[in-house]
Protein backbone atom coordinates (compact mmCIF):
# COMPACT_ATOMS: atom_id res chain seq x y z
CA UNK A 1 0.00 0.00 0.00
CA UNK A 2 3.12 2.12 0.86
CA UNK A 3 4.64 1.33 -2.75
CA UNK A 4 1.01 2.41 -4.45
CA UNK A 5 0.41 5.24 -2.37
CA UNK A 6 3.73 6.50 -3.14
CA UNK A 7 3.74 6.11 -7.19
CA UNK A 8 0.41 8.04 -7.24
CA UNK A 9 1.89 10.94 -5.34
CA UNK A 10 4.85 10.95 -7.99
CA UNK A 11 2.46 10.69 -10.89
CA UNK A 12 0.93 13.37 -9.60
CA UNK A 13 3.54 15.66 -8.96
CA UNK A 14 5.04 15.26 -11.98
CA UNK A 15 1.55 15.66 -14.02
CA UNK A 16 0.85 19.15 -12.06
CA UNK A 17 4.32 19.83 -12.82
CA UNK A 18 3.48 19.60 -16.52
CA UNK A 19 0.71 21.91 -16.36
CA UNK A 20 1.27 25.52 -18.59
CA UNK A 21 0.99 28.04 -15.95
CA UNK A 22 0.84 26.56 -12.60
CA UNK A 23 0.35 28.48 -9.28
CA UNK A 24 2.81 25.94 -8.11
CA UNK A 25 5.97 23.60 -9.07
CA UNK A 26 4.02 20.49 -8.84
CA UNK A 27 3.49 20.47 -5.28
CA UNK A 28 0.15 19.85 -3.91
CA UNK A 29 -0.41 22.66 -1.33
CA UNK A 30 -1.91 21.47 2.08
CA UNK A 31 -5.37 21.31 2.20
CA UNK A 32 -8.36 19.29 4.01
CA UNK A 33 -8.31 16.04 1.46
CA UNK A 34 -6.01 13.20 1.94
CA UNK A 35 -3.24 11.72 -0.01
CA UNK A 36 -5.68 9.72 -1.83
CA UNK A 37 -7.53 12.40 -2.69
CA UNK A 38 -10.56 11.42 0.13
CA UNK A 39 -11.77 14.18 2.47
CA UNK A 40 -10.00 13.44 5.72
CA UNK A 41 -11.91 12.12 8.51
CA UNK A 42 -12.88 14.25 11.16
CA UNK A 43 -12.31 12.70 14.15
CA UNK A 44 -8.39 11.48 13.11
CA UNK A 45 -7.35 14.85 15.26
CA UNK A 46 -9.29 13.54 18.17
CA UNK A 47 -8.39 9.60 17.79
CA UNK A 48 -4.44 11.18 17.95
CA UNK A 49 -5.19 12.59 21.60
CA UNK A 50 -4.42 16.65 20.63
CA UNK A 51 -4.81 18.97 18.38
CA UNK A 52 -3.67 19.04 15.11
CA UNK A 53 -2.99 22.12 12.89
CA UNK A 54 -4.40 21.35 9.34
CA UNK A 55 -1.53 23.05 7.36
CA UNK A 56 2.29 23.03 7.95
CA UNK A 57 3.95 25.15 10.00
CA UNK A 58 7.81 25.26 9.33
CA UNK A 59 9.93 24.73 11.52
CA UNK A 60 12.23 27.28 13.64
CA UNK A 61 15.29 25.74 14.76
CA UNK A 62 16.45 27.52 18.80
CA UNK A 63 19.25 29.64 18.28
CA UNK A 64 22.89 29.12 19.98
CA UNK A 65 23.59 25.58 19.25
CA UNK A 66 25.83 23.37 20.74
CA UNK A 67 29.12 23.46 18.49
CA UNK A 68 31.81 20.51 19.56
CA UNK A 69 35.13 22.04 19.86
CA UNK A 70 37.50 19.15 20.43
CA UNK A 71 39.79 19.53 24.10
CA UNK A 72 42.82 19.00 24.91
CA UNK A 73 43.02 15.03 26.04
CA UNK A 74 46.40 13.26 27.12
CA UNK A 75 45.58 10.01 25.67
CA UNK A 76 44.76 11.65 22.20
CA UNK A 77 48.12 12.96 22.41
CA UNK A 78 49.82 9.80 23.67
CA UNK A 79 49.23 7.88 19.66
CA UNK A 80 47.63 4.89 22.08
CA UNK A 81 45.66 2.88 19.33
CA UNK A 82 41.81 2.26 19.75
CA UNK A 83 39.40 -0.60 18.16
CA UNK A 84 36.50 0.91 16.71
CA UNK A 85 33.49 -0.56 15.67
CA UNK A 86 31.50 1.36 13.09
CA UNK A 87 27.45 0.89 12.72
CA UNK A 88 25.71 2.17 9.55
CA UNK A 89 22.77 1.12 7.88
CA UNK A 90 23.62 0.28 4.58
CA UNK A 91 27.43 0.62 3.16
CA UNK A 92 29.47 0.66 0.08
CA UNK A 93 29.14 -1.02 -2.52
CA UNK A 94 25.16 -1.49 -2.24
CA UNK A 95 24.97 2.06 -1.22
CA UNK A 96 27.06 4.89 -1.43
CA UNK A 97 25.10 8.40 -0.42
CA UNK A 98 25.94 10.80 2.05
CA UNK A 99 25.99 8.97 5.19
CA UNK A 100 28.13 6.14 3.93
CA UNK A 101 30.82 8.65 2.66
CA UNK A 102 30.37 10.05 6.38
CA UNK A 103 31.51 6.44 7.56
CA UNK A 104 34.16 5.42 5.07
CA UNK A 105 36.07 8.58 5.30
CA UNK A 106 36.15 8.05 9.46
CA UNK A 107 37.11 4.53 8.87
CA UNK A 108 40.08 5.17 6.32
CA UNK A 109 41.43 8.32 8.66
CA UNK A 110 40.83 6.23 11.89
CA UNK A 111 43.05 3.68 9.85
CA UNK A 112 45.32 5.94 8.88
CA UNK A 113 45.81 7.29 12.46
CA UNK A 114 46.96 3.25 13.12
CA UNK A 115 43.85 2.83 15.30
CA UNK A 116 42.07 -0.66 14.26
CA UNK A 117 38.41 -0.41 12.71
CA UNK A 118 35.71 -2.62 11.07
CA UNK A 119 31.89 -1.30 9.49
CA UNK A 120 29.22 -3.39 10.70
CA UNK A 121 26.17 -3.03 7.98
CA UNK A 122 23.34 -4.83 6.86
CA UNK A 123 23.33 -5.93 3.56
CA UNK A 124 20.65 -7.57 1.39
CA UNK A 125 23.35 -9.44 -1.11
CA UNK A 126 24.75 -11.73 1.43
CA UNK A 127 24.51 -15.04 0.44
CA UNK A 128 22.07 -17.39 1.67
CA UNK A 129 24.91 -20.66 2.58
CA UNK A 130 27.26 -18.12 3.79
CA UNK A 131 29.17 -20.48 6.20
CA UNK A 132 28.60 -17.42 9.15
CA UNK A 133 25.31 -18.00 10.68
CA UNK A 134 23.84 -17.19 14.09
CA UNK A 135 20.01 -18.74 14.30
CA UNK A 136 18.17 -16.29 11.56
CA UNK A 137 21.36 -14.05 10.50
CA UNK A 138 24.00 -14.63 8.09
CA UNK A 139 26.68 -12.42 7.20
CA UNK A 140 30.27 -12.16 5.04
CA UNK A 141 33.62 -10.01 5.09
CA UNK A 142 34.98 -7.99 2.61
CA UNK A 143 38.63 -6.47 3.16
CA UNK A 144 40.23 -2.84 2.58
CA UNK A 145 38.39 -0.89 5.32
CA UNK A 146 37.10 -4.18 6.80
CA UNK A 147 33.55 -4.67 6.48
CA UNK A 148 30.87 -6.98 8.27
CA UNK A 149 27.98 -7.18 5.88
CA UNK A 150 24.91 -9.19 7.29
CA UNK A 151 21.35 -9.73 6.92
CA UNK A 152 18.23 -11.52 8.56
CA UNK A 153 16.66 -14.16 6.38
CA UNK A 154 13.08 -13.54 7.55
CA UNK A 155 13.10 -9.15 8.61
CA UNK A 156 14.51 -5.84 8.47
CA UNK A 157 15.60 -4.52 11.61
CA UNK A 158 14.47 -1.00 10.63
CA UNK A 159 10.99 -2.01 9.88
CA UNK A 160 9.99 -1.70 13.18
CA UNK A 161 11.28 -0.03 16.06
CA UNK A 162 10.83 -3.35 17.82
CA UNK A 163 11.28 -7.17 16.70
CA UNK A 164 10.70 -9.81 18.76
CA UNK A 165 13.31 -11.79 17.22
CA UNK A 166 16.26 -13.49 19.38
CA UNK A 167 18.94 -13.97 16.12
CA UNK A 168 19.49 -9.78 16.39
CA UNK A 169 20.28 -9.63 19.78
CA UNK A 170 22.84 -12.89 19.69
CA UNK A 171 24.06 -11.82 16.47
CA UNK A 172 24.82 -7.93 18.06
CA UNK A 173 26.70 -9.72 21.44
CA UNK A 174 28.68 -11.99 19.31
CA UNK A 175 29.82 -9.26 16.93
CA UNK A 176 30.73 -7.25 20.22
CA UNK A 177 32.46 -10.14 22.03
CA UNK A 178 34.51 -11.14 19.10
CA UNK A 179 35.45 -7.38 18.36
CA UNK A 180 36.38 -6.06 21.74
CA UNK A 181 35.85 -2.53 20.73
CA UNK A 182 37.05 0.37 23.11
CA UNK A 183 34.21 2.39 21.25
CA UNK A 184 31.51 1.68 19.14
CA UNK A 185 30.25 4.87 16.73
CA UNK A 186 26.57 4.27 15.27
CA UNK A 187 26.45 6.01 11.93
CA UNK A 188 22.69 5.99 11.53
CA UNK A 189 20.74 3.96 14.37
CA UNK A 190 17.93 2.34 11.89
CA UNK A 191 19.75 -1.21 11.93
CA UNK A 192 22.12 -0.47 15.29
CA UNK A 193 19.74 -0.19 18.00
CA UNK A 194 19.87 -3.86 18.98
CA UNK A 195 23.98 -3.06 19.13
CA UNK A 196 23.40 -0.14 21.16
CA UNK A 197 21.25 -2.09 23.53
CA UNK A 198 24.01 -5.10 23.53
CA UNK A 199 26.73 -2.48 24.14
CA UNK A 200 24.75 -0.96 27.34
CA UNK A 201 24.47 -4.29 28.68
CA UNK A 202 28.52 -4.86 28.30
CA UNK A 203 29.28 -1.45 29.61
CA UNK A 204 30.95 -0.84 25.84
CA UNK A 205 30.27 3.24 25.35
CA UNK A 206 28.67 4.32 22.27
CA UNK A 207 28.68 7.78 20.23
CA UNK A 208 25.68 8.90 17.77
CA UNK A 209 25.85 10.54 14.78
CA UNK A 210 22.25 11.82 13.57
CA UNK A 211 22.47 12.21 9.91
CA UNK A 212 18.77 12.52 9.04
CA UNK A 213 16.09 12.71 11.03
CA UNK A 214 15.27 9.05 11.26
CA UNK A 215 15.11 9.30 15.22
CA UNK A 216 12.32 11.87 15.06
CA UNK A 217 10.07 10.85 12.19
CA UNK A 218 9.59 7.39 10.40
CA UNK A 219 9.46 8.35 7.26
CA UNK A 220 12.79 10.07 8.02
CA UNK A 221 11.97 12.95 5.40
CA UNK A 222 9.66 15.19 7.75
CA UNK A 223 7.76 15.62 4.65
CA UNK A 224 4.16 14.67 5.42
CA UNK A 225 2.06 12.42 2.48
CA UNK A 226 0.98 15.17 0.87
CA UNK A 227 4.48 16.32 0.12
CA UNK A 228 4.41 19.43 2.64
CA UNK A 229 6.71 20.33 5.33
CA UNK A 230 6.26 18.47 8.87
CA UNK A 231 7.54 20.53 11.85
CA UNK A 232 7.77 17.56 14.04
CA UNK A 233 5.37 14.54 15.68
CA UNK A 234 3.63 16.40 18.05
CA UNK A 235 4.17 13.29 20.28
CA UNK A 236 3.01 10.90 17.38
CA UNK A 237 -0.67 12.81 16.89
CA UNK A 238 0.95 14.12 13.75
CA UNK A 239 2.00 10.97 11.99
CA UNK A 240 -1.39 10.03 12.66
CA UNK A 241 -3.21 12.64 11.35
CA UNK A 242 -1.04 13.43 8.58
CA UNK A 243 0.50 9.97 7.06
CA UNK A 244 -1.50 7.50 9.07
CA UNK A 245 0.97 6.31 11.10
CA UNK A 246 0.17 4.44 14.52
CA UNK A 247 2.21 4.24 17.37
CA UNK A 248 4.46 6.96 17.10
CA UNK A 249 4.53 7.93 20.61
CA UNK A 250 5.73 4.22 21.35
CA UNK A 251 8.57 4.85 19.10
CA UNK A 252 9.72 7.97 20.20
CA UNK A 253 9.82 6.22 23.68
CA UNK A 254 11.74 3.58 22.83
CA UNK A 255 14.08 5.59 21.36
CA UNK A 256 15.03 8.36 23.78
CA UNK A 257 16.57 5.66 26.56
CA UNK A 258 19.08 4.54 23.57
CA UNK A 259 19.94 8.12 22.70
CA UNK A 260 19.99 8.86 26.78
CA UNK A 261 22.28 6.62 27.25
CA UNK A 262 24.55 7.02 24.40
CA UNK A 263 27.96 8.96 26.22
CA UNK A 264 27.38 11.69 23.09
CA UNK A 265 25.15 12.71 20.48
CA UNK A 266 26.63 14.82 17.45
CA UNK A 267 24.85 16.41 13.94
CA UNK A 268 26.76 17.77 11.01
CA UNK A 269 23.68 20.35 10.94
CA UNK A 270 22.56 22.58 13.70
CA UNK A 271 19.36 22.35 12.32
CA UNK A 272 18.76 18.65 12.45
CA UNK A 273 20.09 18.95 15.86
CA UNK A 274 17.99 21.70 16.76
CA UNK A 275 14.90 19.30 15.48
CA UNK A 276 16.64 16.39 17.60
CA UNK A 277 16.21 18.68 21.21
CA UNK A 278 12.92 20.12 20.12
CA UNK A 279 11.72 16.13 19.73
CA UNK A 280 13.79 15.81 22.92
CA UNK A 281 14.56 18.02 25.07
CA UNK A 282 16.14 16.64 27.92
CA UNK A 283 18.72 15.62 25.68
CA UNK A 284 22.24 17.95 24.76
CA UNK A 285 23.08 17.05 20.66
CA UNK A 286 26.78 18.72 19.39
CA UNK A 287 27.52 20.13 16.41
CA UNK A 288 30.29 18.96 14.21
CA UNK A 289 30.12 19.47 10.34
CA UNK A 290 31.54 16.81 8.12
CA UNK A 291 34.44 17.27 6.22
CA UNK A 292 35.49 17.15 2.76
CA UNK A 293 38.64 15.47 1.33
CA UNK A 294 40.49 18.30 -0.33
CA UNK A 295 41.73 16.24 -3.60
CA UNK A 296 38.46 15.71 -4.87
CA UNK A 297 37.74 19.96 -4.64
CA UNK A 298 39.10 22.07 -7.64
CA UNK A 299 38.63 26.19 -7.59
CA UNK A 300 36.48 26.67 -10.24
CA UNK A 301 38.16 30.01 -11.41
CA UNK A 302 35.14 31.41 -14.04
CA UNK A 303 34.50 34.99 -14.37
CA UNK A 304 31.55 36.62 -15.22
CA UNK A 305 30.75 39.17 -17.78
CA UNK A 306 26.78 40.53 -18.81
CA UNK A 307 26.20 38.49 -21.33
CA UNK A 308 27.77 34.83 -19.84
CA UNK A 309 26.18 32.03 -20.59
CA UNK A 310 25.21 29.67 -17.49
CA UNK A 311 25.62 26.44 -17.04
CA UNK A 312 23.35 25.05 -13.90
CA UNK A 313 24.38 21.56 -12.05
CA UNK A 314 22.07 19.26 -9.94
CA UNK A 315 23.86 16.30 -8.55
CA UNK A 316 22.99 13.76 -6.33
CA UNK A 317 19.82 11.41 -6.22
CA UNK A 318 16.95 11.51 -8.25
CA UNK A 319 13.66 10.95 -5.90
CA UNK A 320 10.82 12.90 -5.55
CA UNK A 321 12.22 14.49 -2.00
CA UNK A 322 15.17 15.75 -3.80
CA UNK A 323 12.84 18.20 -6.16
CA UNK A 324 14.36 17.63 -8.97
CA UNK A 325 10.87 18.37 -10.95
CA UNK A 326 10.87 21.77 -9.65
CA UNK A 327 14.43 22.87 -10.93
CA UNK A 328 13.18 21.62 -14.57
CA UNK A 329 9.70 23.07 -14.37
CA UNK A 330 11.91 26.31 -13.66
CA UNK A 331 13.91 25.61 -16.36
CA UNK A 332 10.45 25.71 -18.94
CA UNK A 333 9.92 29.32 -17.66
CA UNK A 334 13.10 30.51 -18.33
CA UNK A 335 13.69 30.12 -22.33
CA UNK A 336 16.96 31.96 -22.44
CA UNK A 337 19.78 30.14 -24.94
CA UNK A 338 22.66 31.28 -22.75
CA UNK A 339 21.20 28.68 -20.27
CA UNK A 340 22.34 24.84 -19.75
CA UNK A 341 20.92 22.43 -17.34
CA UNK A 342 22.99 19.49 -16.07
CA UNK A 343 22.05 16.45 -13.95
CA UNK A 344 23.97 14.02 -12.60
CA UNK A 345 22.85 11.10 -10.22
CA UNK A 346 20.21 8.13 -10.09
CA UNK A 347 17.64 7.14 -7.89
CA UNK A 348 13.86 6.24 -8.37
CA UNK A 349 13.46 4.74 -12.07
CA UNK A 350 9.69 5.69 -12.21
CA UNK A 351 10.59 9.31 -10.84
CA UNK A 352 13.55 9.15 -13.17
CA UNK A 353 11.66 8.37 -15.85
CA UNK A 354 8.88 11.45 -15.11
CA UNK A 355 11.39 13.60 -14.24
CA UNK A 356 13.14 12.88 -18.23
CA UNK A 357 10.10 12.88 -19.85
CA UNK A 358 9.12 16.89 -18.56
CA UNK A 359 12.69 17.83 -19.96
CA UNK A 360 12.23 15.60 -22.98
CA UNK A 361 11.48 18.54 -25.30
CA UNK A 362 14.20 21.18 -23.95
CA UNK A 363 17.86 20.31 -26.23
CA UNK A 364 19.14 22.55 -22.89
CA UNK A 365 18.91 19.80 -20.09
CA UNK A 366 21.20 16.71 -20.22
CA UNK A 367 21.43 13.61 -18.29
CA UNK A 368 24.66 12.33 -17.48
CA UNK A 369 23.56 9.30 -14.63
CA UNK A 370 25.81 8.36 -11.92
CA UNK A 371 28.86 9.73 -11.12
CA UNK A 372 31.95 9.35 -8.55
CA UNK A 373 34.22 11.18 -6.54
CA UNK A 374 36.48 11.31 -9.55
CA UNK A 375 34.23 13.29 -11.55
CA UNK A 376 33.66 16.30 -8.90
CA UNK A 377 36.61 18.57 -9.89
CA UNK A 378 35.33 17.87 -13.42
CA UNK A 379 31.56 18.84 -12.64
CA UNK A 380 32.09 22.25 -11.11
CA UNK A 381 35.33 23.30 -13.09
CA UNK A 382 32.23 23.07 -16.23
CA UNK A 383 29.65 24.43 -14.03
CA UNK A 384 28.32 27.87 -12.93
CA UNK A 385 25.78 27.50 -10.15
CA UNK A 386 24.70 24.20 -8.13
CA UNK A 387 21.32 24.04 -8.04
CA UNK A 388 19.55 22.11 -4.97
CA UNK A 389 16.34 22.23 -4.96
CA UNK A 390 15.36 19.70 -2.29
CA UNK A 391 11.26 19.83 -1.17
CA UNK A 392 12.39 18.43 2.35
CA UNK A 393 14.50 20.35 5.18
CA UNK A 394 18.36 18.10 4.18
CA UNK A 395 20.59 18.41 6.76
CA UNK A 396 24.09 18.73 5.81
CA UNK A 397 23.82 17.81 1.60
CA UNK A 398 27.38 16.61 0.78
CA UNK A 399 27.01 17.92 -3.24
CA UNK A 400 25.95 21.31 -2.11
CA UNK A 401 29.51 21.59 0.92
CA UNK A 402 31.48 20.61 -2.07
CA UNK A 403 30.32 23.15 -4.91
CA UNK A 404 30.75 25.71 -2.32
CA UNK A 405 34.02 24.39 -1.17
CA UNK A 406 34.93 24.29 -4.98
CA UNK A 407 33.98 28.33 -5.75
CA UNK A 408 30.48 27.42 -7.43
CA UNK A 409 27.41 29.55 -5.94
CA UNK A 410 24.43 27.57 -5.25
CA UNK A 411 21.17 28.29 -5.87
CA UNK A 412 19.18 26.33 -2.88
CA UNK A 413 15.83 25.97 -1.05
CA UNK A 414 15.25 28.63 1.81
CA UNK A 415 15.07 25.69 4.61
CA UNK A 416 16.73 23.71 6.32
CA UNK A 417 20.22 22.49 6.12
CA UNK A 418 20.27 24.53 2.78
CA UNK A 419 20.04 27.52 4.42
CA UNK A 420 22.32 26.93 7.12
CA UNK A 421 24.97 26.74 4.58
CA UNK A 422 23.57 29.38 1.74
CA UNK A 423 23.39 32.93 2.95
CA UNK A 424 21.30 34.94 0.77
CA UNK A 425 23.27 37.27 -1.48
CA UNK A 426 26.19 36.15 0.25
CA UNK A 427 27.61 32.86 -1.24
CA UNK A 428 24.78 31.92 -3.41
CA UNK A 429 21.05 32.62 -3.58
CA UNK A 430 17.76 30.88 -1.61
CA UNK A 431 14.40 30.64 -3.30
CA UNK A 432 10.92 29.57 -1.99
CA UNK A 433 11.08 25.50 -1.26
CA UNK A 434 8.61 23.85 -3.66
CA UNK A 435 8.26 26.89 -5.97
CA UNK A 436 9.54 26.41 -9.28
CA UNK A 437 8.40 30.22 -10.03
CA UNK A 438 10.23 31.52 -7.48
CA UNK A 439 13.34 29.86 -8.92
CA UNK A 440 12.95 30.82 -12.16
CA UNK A 441 13.05 34.00 -10.74
CA UNK A 442 16.16 33.27 -9.33
CA UNK A 443 17.47 32.17 -12.40
CA UNK A 444 16.30 34.99 -14.42
CA UNK A 445 17.94 37.57 -12.11
CA UNK A 446 21.61 35.95 -12.83
CA UNK A 447 20.82 35.72 -16.16
CA UNK A 448 20.32 39.26 -16.43
CA UNK A 449 23.51 39.57 -14.36
CA UNK A 450 25.96 37.04 -14.66
CA UNK A 451 28.29 39.51 -12.81
CA UNK A 452 26.49 38.81 -9.50
CA UNK A 453 28.68 35.33 -9.42
CA UNK A 454 31.74 37.18 -9.01
CA UNK A 455 30.81 38.46 -6.21
CA UNK A 456 29.45 35.32 -4.59
CA UNK A 457 32.42 33.54 -5.13
CA UNK A 458 34.79 36.33 -4.10
CA UNK A 459 32.87 35.31 -0.81
CA UNK A 460 33.50 31.83 -1.26
CA UNK A 461 37.06 32.65 -1.74
CA UNK A 462 37.34 33.59 1.94
CA UNK A 463 35.40 31.01 3.30
CA UNK A 464 37.65 28.77 4.93
CA UNK A 465 36.67 24.72 3.79
CA UNK A 466 36.40 21.71 6.53
CA UNK A 467 38.21 19.10 5.55
CA UNK A 468 38.35 15.39 6.07
CA UNK A 469 41.27 15.72 8.38
CA UNK A 470 39.44 18.48 10.87
CA UNK A 471 36.74 16.10 11.45
CA UNK A 472 38.91 13.19 11.97
CA UNK A 473 40.57 14.90 14.21
CA UNK A 474 37.61 16.03 16.36
CA UNK A 475 36.03 12.47 16.45
CA UNK A 476 39.22 10.83 17.27
CA UNK A 477 39.04 13.26 20.28
CA UNK A 478 35.32 12.37 20.88
CA UNK A 479 36.45 8.56 20.61
CA UNK A 480 39.04 9.48 23.51
CA UNK A 481 36.80 11.17 25.67
CA UNK A 482 34.79 7.83 26.12
CA UNK A 483 36.85 4.96 24.99
CA UNK A 484 37.25 2.38 27.45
Amino acid sequence: MVRIRRRRATRTAIRRSRAKRPRRSGIKPGGRRSSRGQPRRPDSKRRAGQKVANRAERFTPAPDPHVYVPQPNSRQASGERLSILYLVHVFYPESFTGTEKFVLNMARSMQGKGHRVKVVTCGQTVAEDSLNAIGDVVWSEYEGVPVLAYRHRRLDPAASFQIADASLPAFAEHILEREQPSIVHIGHPSRALDFAQAAKRRGIPYVITLTDFWMVCPKSLLLRDNLELCSGPEGGAACLAHCGLANVSERLANYLPILESASRLLSPSAFLASMVRNVYPSLRVDVLNHGLRPESLVPNTKVYDKRSPLTLVYGGSITRHKGVHVLVQAMSWVPSSRLRLRIYGSGDPEYTNAVREMASADPRIAFYGPYSEADIPRIYRESDVAVVPSIWYENYPFALNEALASRVPALVSNIGGMAEAVRDGINGLTFQAGSARDLARRIERLLKAPALLNSLKRNLRNTPTRTVEDEAFAYENVYFAHAL
